[in-house]
């Protein structure tokens, strides 16, 4: 990983990277019942930037996850997206798309800049 590029992603820097594991469980609502998925989940987050748009520069995590049930070999859900670092407004956001057609865009303001004590 690109060291410029890390001491860039604020509040982003401790999810780089790439993240496993087989303990997750997705309780849901179907028709009044509710049901429980035991399921195994990949996320892996790429760095990148400068993203210059205009005066704005952008650091951040291009990211994608993969769920699987437990004993399946074929996902049953997937995202792709991005988490974006603006040092100078102070604002985390982030963009994803499922594959449903489902697009998401949220932001939001930090104080806290993990950067400057790593």
């Amino acid at each position: 990983m690109n060291s410029d590029i890390i001491a860039n992603l604020g509040p982003l820097v401790p999810l780089a990277g790439i993240w496993e594991g087989e303990k997750g469980i997705d309780v849901a609502r179907i028709h009044s019942k509710e049901t429980e998925t035991k399921y195994r989940e990949k996320v892996v987050f790429e760095p990148l930037g400068p993203v210059n748009n205009g005066p704005q520069v952008l650091y951040g995590l291009r990211y994608s996850t993969t769920v699987w049930r437990l004993n399946e070999s074929d996902p049953y859900h997937e995202e792709l997206g991005y988490w974006l670092w603006d040092k100078d407004r102070k604002q985390v956001m982030r963009c994803f798309m499922v594959p449903r057609g489902v697009l998401i865009n949220a932001g939001g303001y930090t104080e806290v800049d993990i950067s400057s004590t790593c």
